[in-house]
């Protein structure tokens, strides 16, 4: 990528300096990340977010200068082996409850624990899809909602707060082949028992998301374009530093990239954008899904017959979540 491009995606002065901290040989707080095989690298503007169940454990910023600046949130930094602190004149004793350094695979560990913790049902029901799909080019996509943009009108990138109503947040963005072009594809993934798939009278939420999301998507497309062709070209070399950890460190064959992501990046393949995101469904049983989920579907489908669901009452084992759906 070029310095031209870095509105999009990240430089490669900061990717070559991730690069030379996975080839450590220890002590390296990136390469005990790309070890892992649980964790997804989402590429922002001029950052990396390194999300577990929806946690963004690290934000690694490009400080422009070809170096990286990790942060964390500190609720993620809670010593787990620690059980009590007590509280004597006001002050919780012991103090040390956090990590104030990193301390290898052990910190790591503590803060998976702890984004494991804080994580919600739709979190960690639809991490084990997009940990499954190489498809996955993106997590927790915040953009400016059409009709509430802010003064210059832009997209809004990575994290922020969840209050700002001027943002939609999709959870899942992948790679699909549409005819001749690849479509980078939304998707918003609700629990079996999240009230928007429900309405006792008139429309579900849920389906006014939806048509919300379409008008979002539709104002950005030249912006996402070039979003995730630069998102693919960072994607390759993430893809090379994982596979060249796991494999120097013994921890096994990563999930590779999928053609798409090299298609794209390479400019072989025209890239589009989907303007109708798609619904996931999970977290019902055997009998929910004869009875409740069938009210459900029924119900999305007359309120708008376009509406395209994909059902998983166990996402651990769910293999089509992000393939091409029929509609309802």
């Amino acid at each position: 990528m070029t310095d031209s491009d870095s509105s999009y995606g990240v430089s490669d002065a900061f990717l070559d300096h991730l690069d030379q901290l996975a080839r450590q040989n220890s002590g390296s707080w990136w390469r005990d990340v790309l070890k892992r095989d649980d964790v997804f690298l989402a590429v922002r503007r001029n950052s990396l977010n390194v999300y577990y169940r929806g946690g963004s454990i690290f934000r690694i910023d490009d400080r422009g200068d070809g170096t990286a600046s990790p942060k964390t949130h500190v609720k993620y930094l809670v010593r787990q082996q620690q059980a009590l602190a007590e509280l004597v004149d006001g002050e919780f004793r012991p103090n040390g409850i956090g990590w104030t350094h990193y301390a290898g695979q052990e910190t790591l560990r503590d803060m998976i624990r702890a984004a494991s913790d804080l994580a919600g049902a739709e979190k960690s029901g639809l991490h084990p899809m997009i940990m499954g799909s190489p498809a996955v080019v993106d997590v927790e996509i915040a953009l400016g909602r059409a009709q509430e943009r802010e003064g210059n009108g832009s997209m809004a990138d990575g994290a922020g707060s969840s209050a700002n109503r001027s943002l939609d947040r999709l959870d899942v963005a992948t790679l699909e082949r549409q005819g001749t072009d690849i479509a980078v594809v939304f998707h918003e993934a609700k629990h079996f028992t999240n009230t928007a798939l429900r309405a006792r009278s008139g429309v579900p939420a849920v389906v006014g998301q939806l048509r919300r999301y379409r008008s979002t998507l539709s104002h950005h497309t030249p912006a996402l374009i070039a979003r995730y062709q630069a998102a693919c070209r960072a994607i390759l070399r993430l893809g090379a530093m994982r596979r060249h950890v796991r494999s120097d460190s013994g921890a096994g064959v990563p999930l590779p990239c999928d053609p798409m992501v090299q298609e794209v990046a390479t400019g072989n393949a025209g890239l589009t954008i989907d303007p109708k995101p798609r619904l996931i469904i999970f977290g019902f049983d055997a009998d929910q899904k004869k009875g409740q989920l069938q009210v459900i579907l029924n119900a999305l489908k007359t309120a708008d017959p376009n509406v395209m669901v994909y059902a998983a009452g166990d996402p651990s084992s769910a293999g089509g979540a992000f393939r091409p759906p029929t509609k309802l």
